[in-house]
């Protein structure tokens, strides 16, 4: 009795007067879930060039440039545009936005399609005899085969999305575009914009004729044949539209295996609203939920004036509820983000009207798509030995998705003589095992090289993202005061012998 109670008055007195051999602290009370976190590999994007080259334009680049967690920018051109004449290419639509948004740190997603269904000059590059060719005009001149179709009092040219000399063509203008950008590091993505209305794999408004499983794959085959570096997404309407469950199945298999990720263009369509509330307007919600684990899903909006025009979004930040459906615009663009786990998102529209209107849930639609970390707690030594030492953190992500790059965590000890602090390896965080609205602690081995100084020092940590040619930091969840100057977060005083 007298052993365990002299166990006992030991204990007690490392709890109270620090003498433990680990220290915990918790950081609950330090969240900040109002800061916008300006992060890589995910946020908000802008259709910069959409339905040809005319619309959404930046008006105010200084408004842009303080748009919270804008990633990058979206170029939908018609193939007409880059290639007027067979081996004859113009980008200058390109490399006019990478010259000017690149160096500001955008990136930049593409989709070049073969069919739109506007009008030249401004919707397609080319216009012959009262048609107009999103594919080249010379594409046709050279034998491929294709039907003229008439929508909205205006005829376009559908080319057969099969017929050898269309993919023969389609493959070599692949291999040119890939030659140029394929893997640059500030590519986002590239659309396999090939097929259909758009390029979103259905011809709703043209032949009305479902393109074949076998036409799709050849489509994808020649994405995936030229651009090996760069991520590859496909609509999901080129995986479903006018397709039996056993097709799409397979495609959706097909699409997957390949690496090729979705995304989706029906969130907010007034039709959509009207058949899918259930699914907040997502059309095939099973896709992502076994997708989102591997690969970034891309939400699109529908065009926020058409949503607005449409009664779809009422009231500052889109909050006043549509009673004919009983939630609020916002409500059902949230819960879309939700059900698609979506890293990406995109409101369609000018910047300026969206950001105006909508300052609240900007900020907070940027922070919850794709990952959003908070640290909950640590438990690291109070006295660092050379050699190997443990210690250990649990993180929670409050996005909706995890992050598909590793990030490393750094640990610095910051010693009151300068030319005394070090820095350790890099950790890999385990981050990307982080799913959403999952807690998850993490055990790190990390080893004090022998040169350095014994002594007191700071403890200190920071995430940062080491995949490119520009270390950058990850912005975790915490009150803006508690990070250094140099980007660090202190956990406390340690003693390294």
């Amino acid at each position: 009795m007298k052993n365990l109670y002299y166990l006992f008055t030991i204990a007690l007195l490392s709890i109270f007067t620090g003498c433990s051999s680990h220290k915990e602290i918790s950081f609950v009370n330090q969240w900040d879930t109002l800061r916008v976190l300006k992060n890589p590999h995910k946020g908000w994007y802008h259709h910069l060039l959409d339905n040809g080259i005319e619309n959404y334009k930046i008006k105010n680049d200084s408004v842009f440039n303080s748009f919270p967690g804008m990633d990058h920018l979206y170029l939908r051109l018609a193939w007409s545009y880059l290639e007027p004449e067979e081996g004859k290419y113009d980008w200058h639509y390109i490399d006019e936005v990478v010259a000017k948004y690149v160096p500001k740190g955008y990136h930049i997603s593409f989709r070049i399609t073969s069919k739109e269904t506007g009008s030249y000059p401004g919707s397609v590059g080319q216009e012959s005899n009262g048609v107009q060719y999103a594919t080249p005009y010379w594409v046709q001149k050279d034998g491929a085969k294709g039907t003229v179709a008439e929508c909205w009092g205006k005829r376009s040219w559908v080319p057969k999305w099969d017929d050898p000399v269309y993919l023969e063509k389609l493959d070599h203008f692949c291999r040119v575009f890939a030659a140029r950008y394929d893997g640059q590091p500030w590519i986002s993505y590239v659309d396999i914009g090939s097929i259909g209305e758009w390029g979103e794999g259905h011809t709703a408004f043209s032949t009305k004729v479902p393109p074949t499983i076998g036409e799709v794959k050849a489509n994808m085959d020649v994405f995936l044949k030229n651009l090996k570096k760069s991520q590859l997404v496909c609509t999901d309407d080129l995986l479903y539209y006018g397709k039996q469950d056993a097709d799409v199945k397979t495609l959706f298999e097909y699409a997957r295996v390949n690496g090729i990720t979705l995304r989706d263009d029906s969130p907010l369509v007034d039709s959509y609203l009207k058949s899918n509330l259930d699914t907040w307007t997502v059309s095939h919600p099973q896709f992502y939920d076994p997708l989102y684990l591997e690969k970034p899903i891309i939400f699109e909006s529908e065009h926020y004036d058409t949503v607005k025009k449409n009664g779809n979004w009422l009231g500052k930040n889109g909050d006043d509820k549509i009673y004919k459906y009983g939630y609020s615009g916002a409500d059902i663009m949230r819960k879309a983000i939700e059900t698609m786990h979506a890293t990406y998102i995109g409101y369609h529209g000018y910047a300026e009207d969206w950001l105006s209107e909508n300052p609240d849930l900007t900020k907070e639609l940027a922070n919850r798509c794709g990952y959003w970390y908070f640290p909950v707690r640590a438990n690291f030594p109070s006295t660092f030995k050379y050699g190997e030492n443990s210690l250990s953190f649990e993180w929670l992500n409050k996005g909706v998705a995890p992050a598909y790059t590793a990030y490393e965590l750094v640990l610095r000890f910051e010693s009151e003589k300068s030319e005394n602090s070090f820095d350790l390896i890099p950790l890999n965080s385990g981050n990307k095992n982080w799913l959403p609205g999952i807690s998850k602690k993490e055990n790190y081995q990390t080893e004090v090289p022998a040169e350095a100084r014994s002594g007191s020092y700071i403890l200190k940590f920071m995430m940062v993202d080491q995949s490119g040619e520009i270390k950058r930091p990850i912005l975790i969840g915490l009150k803006e005061s508690l990070y250094d100057k140099n980007g660090f977060i202190k956990l406390g005083k340690v003693h390294l012998k």
